[in-house]
């Protein structure tokens, strides 16, 4: 899975499957294959107008979607554990 923080207001976000980015970690897309996750890398670092420093993290399938294999992501999908400034629009880019 991909994940990366958004540069207008730092909150984590998720790479869904159509290269848009989703704030739940429940609606990411979790790719199988190393190649391919890679390449989701690749062109999730050519977004990082939107997002800055976009990585690759584990995850297994749950019955309610992907979770999170370590601490660190368990707590960034949670959401913040402090507020974060709000901002007018969250950003919806494309691969």
């Amino acid at each position: 899975m991909i994940t990366a923080n958004t540069t207008d207001d730092g909150a984590a976000v998720y790479l869904h499957q159509d290269g848009s980015w989703t704030p739940r970690l429940s609606e990411a897309h979790a790719i199988a294959d190393e190649a391919d996750c890679e390449a989701a890398l690749k062109a999730a670092r050519r977004q990082e107008r939107h997002v800055c420093d976009p990585y690759s993290f584990r995850v297994v399938l749950g019955p309610e979607g992907p979770e999170a294999t370590n601490t660190r992501e368990q707590i960034r999908g949670s959401g913040p554990t402090t507020p974060l400034r709000q901002s007018a629009a969250r950003p919806q880019p494309s691969a």
